[in-house]
Order: C-alpha cells, then structure tokens, then sequence
C-alpha cells in the first residue's frame, strides 16, 4: 500500500508504534475470538504477521474462516485514533515458518512460548493477513475515515 496520504501516514504511524495488535478472528459459528498479539510487518500496511501455536483457538478460527480484523492504538492505549485493517489470514506450517521466526524479535518472553518452550520453529505456526481494508477511526469525535476500502463499506 503507497502510504502517500495524511490519513495512511497516521495509520502506519499508528501501527508501527504500536507493542501489541488486538486480532480478532470469527469461528465456525459466527462467534467473534479477540486476542493481543506481538506481530510485525515488513515495513508496510500490505501485510501483517505473527506466530502463534498451532493448537490456539484462533487457529482453529481460521481454518474455518480466513477473515480477520486487526485493531491498533497509540501504545499508551490512548485512543485519539485507531486503526483498523482487516483482510484475509493465511495460516503457514512447516520450513515456510523459518523466515518469519527469524524476522521476530524478542520471541523467548513471547506468550505463546508459555505452551511450548522449544526454539524448534517447526513447532509454532505463522499467522499472515493480506490487508485489503484499513479504516481510521477517531472514537472522541466517532469520526471514521476509509484509507483503503475497494469494498466501499459504509462506516
């Protein structure tokens, strides 16, 4: 994504400030499944990763149900502007995941480590959203402004 806008420069910004992303996944049933992850990106808004267990709920989630929501804030938790950016999340196994391991950094305090303490990144899954969606929002003002939306969704 060309990042040559006001408002997609204050996502990025908000994005790479940001220590945790809140993912939200949708089961099988329709029940949304909301969870903080480390992630990273590879230095833009086109893709979002992060690993996780296999054996995790969102997961399960995803196998049913690629799409997903991820929501940033300023670091502190302010909330002058979130970012939303939403997409399809493809689930990678095996060597694939060796790249990714590589590229994330601080993975021995890492939560999911709690299920599995090995450095065998054979053991872990990676998480990776295409972004098709970003929507700005500014909750004080409850003000949202699409920045990428080829759907054309009303917010």
């Amino acid at each position: 994504m060309i990042l040559d806008t006001e408002l997609s420069r204050l996502v990025w910004q908000l994005v790479s400030d940001a220590r945790h992303g809140l993912l939200t996944t949708v089961d099988k049933d329709g029940w949304p499944h909301a969870t903080w992850m480390n992630f990273e990106t590879k230095g833009t808004l086109d893709e979002i990763f992060t690993i996780t267990a296999p054996t995790t709920q969102k997961v399960a989630n995803l196998r049913a149900n690629p799409r997903t929501e991820w929501m940033f804030s300023h670091p502190n938790f302010t909330v002058e502007n979130i970012a939303y950016l939403s997409g399809e999340t493809r689930i990678i196994e095996g060597d694939a995941v060796q790249p990714y391991w590589d590229a994330i950094p601080g993975k021995s305090r890492a939560y999911y480590r709690q299920s599995d303490k090995t450095d065998d990144f054979h053991h872990f899954v990676v998480l990776v959203t295409k972004v098709t969606k970003v929507v700005l929002s500014r909750p004080i003002a409850y003000r949202k402004f699409p920045v990428l939306d080829p759907g054309g969704a009303k917010h």
